[in-house]
């Protein structure tokens, strides 16, 4: 009796379904776009399923750190950050040699572990009715946000909390210098309504017309195509946005993850990440008859951003940002709000008051300065004192401005 039951529960295991091994993607990116990847994946092969887990940057870096992850197999994304922390707590898988490609988009200490299969460019996304309505012209370059025309009509996100719009406000840093950067950022603060939490609600809120123009990624504008009342200009100079992956070290579906980075890379793959519903550009070049290809082309032109740079004082940028901004914003606002009003009454420009303004309490050499930076990070003694100097200084800056403008 007993050998018949084992007999029985022996034919009843190998009856039963064998269960399809998941794929699981943990991405930054939005369902939109990357369910769209995951069916055209199923398409040619069906027996191969993925799982999308959708997170925000902040939660994927905190998630995929823990020893224990153990059912992610491939990490998506373009900051970064996220990478570079990952790769720093040890738990990104080396690539096979024929998938460590593109070497001159990743940042050097990535290469090994890393590859981009797409990218994207950044820009300013705006309403044209509301332009319109306001009688202001259409965004064209960081300059034109700079108008007082602006004033309360600007949306960008803290780059504490959106990788998006710390890599811009790099972009001008590195392309300007950092004071200058700095001081045309703090200039274009001024006219900020809103710090968003993401910067994909920045286009959304956008083009819901509750402000006139925001900065953004191309990819978060791409739904808005058929739509007559938005528009999107990238930056002259703008740097690309590479779309980066990775497997991650406790993957249990090794073979199917490279099998899926060689995917991407693929003429097929290549074709997927140009598709309208993904939004990205190639890799690769388009057609010369593409509607895409003069801007890809253009954004490829333009130099890279230093990535060892970039990371490096990504600790210094994110706080002098918040101390500056984000934790003072009203502030700023009224002292710039009686700026603007004075410059209109006396008809001359207050140079020495917005100087006053837009003037940090870190120089050029300390921001590139790898012992001050490492310090900055990693002593965080040292650190809260750096932020309360910095905090005492941007006050006493606004309140110089007010006591200025009163006695005049």
């Amino acid at each position: 009796m007993k050998k018949i039951w084992l007999t029985l529960i022996f034919l009843f295991n190998i009856c039963l379904p064998v269960k399809a091994k998941e794929l699981v993607i943990a991405t930054s990116f939005s369902p939109d776009t990357t369910d769209y990847i995951a069916q055209q994946w199923q398409a040619t092969y069906p027996e191969k399923k993925i799982r999308l887990m959708n997170r925000t940057v902040n939660s994927l870096s905190r998630l995929l750190a823990q020893s224990n992850t153990e059912d992610v197999d491939l990490i998506l994304s373009s900051s970064p950050f996220l990478f570079q922390h990952l790769q720093n707590s040890h738990r990104l898988l080396i690539l096979p040699e024929k998938l460590q490609k593109n070497h001159h988009w990743v940042p050097k200490s990535l290469v090994t572990t890393t590859t981009a299969v797409a990218f994207s460019g950044y820009g300013i996304f705006y309403h044209k009715e509301l332009l319109k309505t306001l009688n202001l012209p259409a965004p064209t370059d960081w300059d034109s946000l700079m108008n007082s025309n602006y004033f309360n009509k600007l949306l960008i996100s803290s780059p504490s909390r959106s990788g998006t719009n710390h890599i811009m406000l790099e972009m001008l840093l590195q392309q300007r210098g950092w004071r200058q950067g700095w001081q045309d950022f703090l200039t274009l603060a001024s006219n900020v309504s809103l710090i968003s939490s993401r910067s994909f609600n920045v286009a959304e809120k956008v083009r819901m017309g509750l402000a006139a123009a925001g900065l953004s990624i191309d990819t978060y504008t791409t739904y808005t195509h058929d739509d007559p009342r938005v528009g999107f200009v990238y930056f002259p100079r703008s740097v690309i946005s590479p779309t980066f992956i990775a497997i991650h070290k406790n993957s249990r579906n090794i073979e199917d993850a490279q099998n899926f980075i060689s995917y991407l890379l693929s003429d097929k793959g290549q074709k997927i990440v140009a598709e309208h519903r993904f939004a990205k550009y190639p890799v690769v070049d388009l057609p010369k008859n593409d509607r895409l290809y003069a801007q890809q082309q253009k954004l490829l032109a333009e130099p890279l951003l230093d990535y060892d740079l970039l990371l490096a004082r990504q600790y210094l940028v994110e706080k002098l940002f918040d101390i500056a901004i984000t934790f003072r914003l009203t502030q700023l606002k009224e002292a710039w709000a009686l700026i603007h009003a004075k410059e209109k009454k006396t008809n001359k420009k207050l140079t020495a008051l917005r100087q006053i303004l837009t003037t940090i309490p870190v120089d050029e050499k300390q921001a590139g300065d790898e012992i001050y930076l490492s310090r900055l990070k990693n002593d965080r003694g040292f650190a809260v004192q750096q932020e309360k100097q910095w905090a005492i200084f941007f006050q006493q800056q606004i309140n110089r401005v007010l006591s200025q403008i009163e006695e005049e």
